[in-house]
Parts: C-alpha cells; sequence; structure tokens
C-alpha cells in the first residue's frame, strides 16, 4: 500500500506539471502624443492594413539571423497584430489632427473621406536592436523608419513599434 500511494503520488506531481500550461504575458502598443498639424480637405480613413506574411498573429515575432523568424508563443499581443496596427496608427493620426479629421475604427464614415491603404512591407524587430517599418500608402508614398531599441525582448519590441507607427502617423500627415 506504501509503495501504491508513492507511485500515486509521483503519478500526480508529473501529471500535474505536464498539463500545467505556461501562462502568456500579453503586450499592447501605446500611442505616442505628437504636435497637432492643421488639417486639410476631407476626413482621412484607414482603409485597410497589410503586414509582411507570417506576422498578423498574436504572438510576438522577431526577426533572427539566417531568414529565420522567432514566434514567441507565450508573448503575446492582445490582439492580432493588424487590429493593433490598424487601432495604435488611427489614434496617432487622430491625436495630430484637429478633431473630425481621422475617421477612427468602428465610426460610421461621411459620404467624402480620402481612405489610405498602408501596406508594411516589412514590421518588425531584428536581428538587429531596432525596430524597422517599411510601408507605403497612397500609391506614391513610401517611409522606412528604423528605431533603435535596448534589447529584442518583447516590452522593448512593443515601445518601439509604438514610437515607430508614432512616426509614420507625422510622416503620413506631412506627406498629404
Amino acid at each position: 500500500m506504501k509503495t501504491f500511494c508513492l507511485l500515486l503520488s509521483a503519478f500526480c506531481l508529473t501529471s500535474c506539471s505536464f498539463f500545467s500550461k505556461t501562462q502568456s504575458t500579453i503586450y499592447s502598443l501605446d500611442r505616442i502624443p505628437g504636435t497637432v498639424a492643421t488639417s486639410r480637405g476631407a476626413p482621412i480613413t484607414i482603409e485597410s492594413i497589410e503586414l509582411p506574411p507570417g506576422f498578423d498573429r498574436k504572438d510576438i515575432v522577431v526577426r533572427k539571423a539566417n531568414n529565420q523568424l522567432d514566434i514567441r508563443q507565450t508573448q503575446q499581443w492582445s490582439a492580432t497584430l493588424s487590429d493593433l496596427v490598424l487601432h495604435t496608427l488611427a489614434f496617432d493620426l487622430a491625436d495630430r489632427l484637429p478633431q473630425g479629421s481621422v475617421i477612427l475604427p468602428g465610426e460610421s464614415k461621411p459620404a467624402t473621406t480620402r481612405s489610405i491603404d498602408v501596406v508594411f512591407e516589412e514590421l518588425a524587430a531584428g536581428p538587429d536592436a531596432k525596430f524597422v517599418i517599411d510601408a507605403r500608402w497612397g500609391g506614391t508614398h513610401r517611409e522606412r523608419i528604423e528605431v533603435p531599441i535596448a534589447s529584442l525582448d518583447s516590452a522593448n519590441v512593443a515601445s518601439g513599434m509604438s514610437q515607430a507607427l508614432a512616426t509614420l502617423a507625422d510622416r503620413i500627415i506631412a506627406a498629404r
């Protein structure tokens, strides 16, 4: 009986650790305040966001050397990356333009708006300690933004992406 109890205890301990799920750390993006610019023309709206293949997910993805990706399954975004980028970029634009100049996600669009489609050729950190955005919008505009970060840990990646998106918002406004 004593041996049976020991075996049962050992089984319970190993099965509990086998079935325990590692807790995920969840990250979000911050809006970065900017200088308010004047508004020209109809309100703008971000119609669509296109991310590089493999990046539109909840897992944080960092570029590694030799064209490899580090997919951090226990370090995740609070939503899919496309939703976070759309939301953050739209609110960064709204913070920089007079009220009513940006139609935010979920708001109804007036009859006259200027739509922006943003295509990200690159939106990632790594393999160097920097966050890089390479984006096109409006058919003729392109920006490459590099934000140095302290390290490639996920908190620094989120901070670098927030700063890079704020810089992109500034450049979209300047190019109007």
